[in-house]
């Protein structure tokens, strides 16, 4: 009797229990190759699932991109399975990255209304830096994720098992093709190649027939339309920089001869320059149907604008990436030619290859002008970016004694740049830039101790007012040192210039959902969509000076990267001739981004369907830029 219980635990062997539930080997070995390709499909289905849910996204997915993230996957998962040995490993590899992917992917849209691309890798060495922004709700945040990414775990875990039960061991060969065929498909689609992203954008995502504008605010209509890893390639794809289709060099050359012995303007008086780089800067008056303040907030914004030159600009960003606009504003270059993921502080300037193109630092130096940036707070680590800008000096006052809120206050800065001109040596003019931070996020009320207004009437819940008046604070003390800046110029005996502006609109999150506040207020959302667009990207610059500066015709729509441009010809100084030729084109499209456009009778347009004089006049420009810029004329 022993022996045969001996036989009978014997019995059940793997061979036995297929037989027993009527899974012969070969349908074993099928069903293991199907789990095997399902493997992706599954990671996919949570990957847009979970996006959904974290992001509040609305799909608008389109088939063959949806087909390229799926094979993509299958692409990967073989490459792995090759490389670990065994589809288990390869699967539990991919949950492991979906899972982080996923919850970097919602703290960055929860603070900055932009889903992760590939760019935002380089910033992993400012992740200490970055973690100030979400000092105040990071924890309610984390908890308020808790659920759905517990849940995430439990269901990879989950597949995870049920790819252990189908197991694939690469054997030898396997190993071979299965590493070397996926290695080249990733080296044909990764490396840069003109041709690649011409085919990928135009057959795959039909970037050439993409006509909905409602969702190009955001890089978030990349995950919309082509899922979470189509979108992030799709970003990578659009952020290449390749020789403009027409390019000819020789033509360029010739037109830019044209203005090396043009005169400028030469309107204006020599005058030092005090820029007032200000963080998240808009004129929040205009929410009054919404929001409105017991002291106005932007005084002395709205009395100077009688005063000097009031500019509408287009901004190159939202709710972020102030360096974009600290490009255009310095180098007369647009990020229009770039990809909506393209940082040109952290892709193009990260080495000395530029360091001998154009800017507008070194057009002011070779002008007698000593250069100065100082940042209240550097989250770019912009030190060597300036260096090669050619900046004279570079300086940080990242210091807690000067603090209001969470950052160096507006009015410590302030005092720096009127100490600068008192000190200045008096052969030589200042060209100061202050880039501003009390006013970054966080928007929170407990952000400052005391306020200076109260909200008088809200349509906004208490929370989300809370966030209005956290930011209000932050304008109203920009504002007062606007105007302390000007009452001092005034007394100052030598021209000098003041430009005022904000890089960008806030992202203003709600405490309770994350999404923008913005999208709740009126002046938004008027239900007309280029111009709700255009609004997300408007900020105001102002142009004071201690001098008259006489009439100033076809200056109120202008994007940041004409300022200084326009600043620096009427003074009169000597310029490169792409300057000159800048100027001298700057009414064909004023001021524009990768998603509207203004003329300069403030017409509004889509940027992607301009009239023909104005898409002749953007096409030259790409071409003139990468000329100057990437080829590097001299």
């Amino acid at each position: 009797m022993k022996n045969r219980n001996i036989e009978i635990n014997q019995d059940y062997s793997e061979e036995s229990l297929i037989r027993r539930k009527f899974l012969t080997p070969n349908r074993k070995k099928i069903l293991d190759i199907v789990v095997f390709l399902l493997t992706p499909v599954a990671l996919w289905g949570l990957m847009i699932l979970t996006l959904n849910y974290t992001t509040k996204i609305w799909y608008y997915l389109k088939p063959k991109p949806v087909i390229f993230s799926l094979l993509l996957l299958e692409v990967i998962h073989m490459l792995l399975t090759a490389i670990t040995g065994n589809s288990k490993r390869s699967t539990i590899i991919q949950a492991i990255l979906l899972w982080i992917l996923e919850f970097v992917n919602k703290l960055r849209y929860t603070y900055t209304y932009e889903p992760l691309t590939f760019g935002d890798f380089i910033y992993a060495s400012n992740a200490g830096e970055i973690g100030t922004l979400m000092k105040e709700t990071i924890l309610k945040t984390l908890w308020g994720m808790v659920p759905i990414f517990c849940f995430l775990a439990v269901v990879l875990v989950i597949l995870i098992w049920i790819v252990s039960k189908c197991n694939i061991k690469a054997n030898k060969s396997f190993r071979i093709c299965g590493s070397l065929v996926p290695l080249m498909i990733l080296i044909i689609l990764f490396v840069p190649n003109k041709s690649v992203k011409t085919f990928m954008l135009n057959k795959v995502f039909d970037k050439d027939k993409a006509k909905d504008y409602r969702h190009n605010s955001s890089n978030m209509q990349y995950y919309s339309e082509y899922t979470m890893l189509g979108g992030m390639y799709a970003n990578l794809l659009e952020s290449r920089i390749f020789e403009p289709d027409d390019y000819d060099k020789a033509e360029l050359a010739k037109i830019l001869k044209e203005y090396d012995k043009k005169e400028t303007e030469n309107t204006w008086e020599k005058a030092n320059i005090i820029v007032t780089f200000s963080e998240s800067f808009f004129d929040i008056s205009v929410i009054e149907e919404d929001v409105t303040f017991s002291t106005p907030v932007t005084s002395n914004f709205n009395r100077l604008k009688e005063e000097g030159i009031f500019v509408n600009m287009i901004t190159p960003s939202y709710g972020g990436i102030s360096a974009n606009v600290e490009f255009e504003f310095l180098t007369g270059y647009s990020l229009d030619f770039f990809g909506k993921g393209y940082t040109p502080f952290m892709s193009l300037y990260n080495n000395d290859r530029v360091a001998d193109r154009h800017s507008l630092v070194k057009e002011l130096k070779n002008n007698g002008y000593y250069t100065k940036v100082v940042f209240g707070k550097d989250f770019f680590n912009s030190e060597h970016v300036y260096e090669r800008l050619g900046i004279n000096e570079y300086e940080e006052k990242n210091d807690k004694a000067h603090r209001k809120g969470y950052y160096t206050s507006d009015e410590y800065l302030i005092d720096g740049a009127i100490e600068a001109l008192q000190n200045k040596k008096e052969d030589e003019k200042l060209f100061y830039m202050n880039c501003t931070i009390e006013s970054h996020m966080p928007f929170v009320e407990k952000k400052y101790d005391s306020y200076d207004f109260e909200i008088e009437s809200s349509s906004l819940n208490p929370a989300q007012t809370s966030v209005i008046k956290s930011y209000a604070q932050s304008c109203y003390d920009a504002d007062k040192e606007l105007g302390r800046l000007y009452d001092f110029i005034q007394t100052f005996e030598e021209p000098t210039i003041i430009v005022f502006y904000g890089d960008h609109l806030p992202y203003l999150s709600d405490p309770d959902t994350s999404e923008d506040l913005l999208n709740e207020l009126k002046y938004f959302n008027t239900g007309d969509d280029l111009l709700d667009s255009y609004r997300k990207y408007n900020t105001q610059a102002l142009i004071l000076a201690n001098f008259d500066m006489g009439e100033n015709e076809n200056l109120e729509y202008l994007s940041p990267d004409l300022l200084l441009p326009t600043i620096t010809n009427k003074m009169g100084l000597d310029l490169s001739s792409y300057y000159k030729w800048l100027y001298n084109h700057k009414n064909e499209l004023p001021s524009s981004n990768y998603l509207v456009s203004q003329d300069i009778d403030g017409k509004l347009y889509w940027t992607e369907n301009l009239n023909k004089k104005q898409q002749e006049y953007y096409d030259l420009r790409e071409k003139m830029q990468y000329y100057v810029l990437i080829d590097g004329e001299k």
